[in-house]
């Protein structure tokens, strides 16, 4: 990974820590954030995620007015590293939509 994918990276892990994190991954404000989004949202999830359920994650995309949520096979909690191809082809989908 080049310098700037790195940094990008650790920027992505400082805001999931700064919106996430206090107590352990759980805002209770977020619920009231979510349903403010006012544009089309894509939720994707690893159906083999053990850190965070898949029903949690629908009810998390049942939180965004009209958010689709979608399930990767054989993925854990990171698609963007474990299935980027089919993770890539998801969101080509949903944007053409």
């Amino acid at each position: 990974m080049e310098d700037a994918g790195i940094v990008r990276y650790a920027r992505d892990r400082d805001a999931l820590c700064l919106y996430a994190w206090h107590p352990y991954m759980y805002n209770p404000r977020l619920r009231h954030w979510l349903g403010r989004i006012a544009v089309p949202s894509l939720v994707v999830w690893g159906d083999s995620d053990g850190i965070v359920t898949t029903d949690y994650g629908r009810a998390f995309a049942r939180s965004i007015p009209g958010a689709r949520f979608e399930t990767i096979a054989r993925c854990g909690h990171h698609p963007e590293i474990e299935r980027p191809e089919e993770l890539a082809a998801l969101i080509g989908s949903f944007v053409k939509g």
